[in-house]
């Protein structure tokens, strides 16, 4: 359940929120609208709004983190629980950066995982060598969910046409939705989704460790 007031530009009413985002599966559209005009709402009062949102998608915050560990972050040599102290600070930070455009949950979760491998990289014991293999959060099942860590995804940008390393970008970075990125470029949302897909596979292949 999920109780949330209009919050409107005083102190009298404040947003109730609680661990309303499924560890798995879709979002709720309703819930996704209430969470992203929350998430707009933050300039009312950043710290109450942000940990509302904190607590909102927690389930879904921690799975991927979860999942993450022992797919790939558990190879860093970096503590679990520091890494469960780093989340709540990347969804911060990602909060703070959001423009504000499309979706809030599609951009938590284009963005998060490509943070938890820079957090991973960082935390690493500085007397583990640490190699430059890719690695990647791509999965079949959730499109949104494509994770890199920040520097290998501006390097893998790079290496782009310009059409396929703005739709990466706009995607993955900013969590852009289809239509939005449709608009941008005047073109079909059909089109854009046919060539998300197609830019999907090439990751995959380009980022399979062996």
């Amino acid at each position: 359940m999920l109780a949330l007031s209009s919050y409107p530009h005083t102190d009298v009413s404040r947003p109730i929120v609680v661990p309303v985002v499924p560890h798995r599966g879709m979002i709720d559209p309703a819930i996704d609208r209430i969470l992203t005009d929350l998430a707009r709402s933050r300039h009312v009062d950043e710290a109450e709004v942000r940990n509302a949102l904190f607590i909102a998608y927690a389930p879904r915050l921690r799975r991927i983190l979860m999942r993450l560990w022992y797919r790939s972050l558990s190879e860093f040599g970096c503590e679990l629980d520091d890494l469960k102290q780093e989340l709540y600070v990347i969804f911060a930070t990602l909060l703070e950066r959001w423009s504000e455009n499309g979706s809030f949950s599609a951009y938590i979760h284009g963005a998060l995982p490509w943070r938890l491998f820079d957090a991973a990289r960082r935390l690493a014991p500085r007397d583990r060598p640490l190699d430059d293999r890719p690695v990647t959060a791509l999965n079949q099942d959730d499109s949104y969910e494509a994770g890199e860590a920040a520097v290998l995804l501006e390097k893998l940008a790079a290496t782009l046409s310009p059409f396929d390393r703005d739709l990466l970008l706009r995607r993955v970075r900013d969590g852009q939705s289809m239509t939005t990125i449709a608009r941008a470029h005047g073109m079909n949302h059909r089109t854009v989704r046919r060539a998300w897909l197609r830019l999907q596979q090439h990751l995959r292949a380009a980022l399979t460790i062996s």
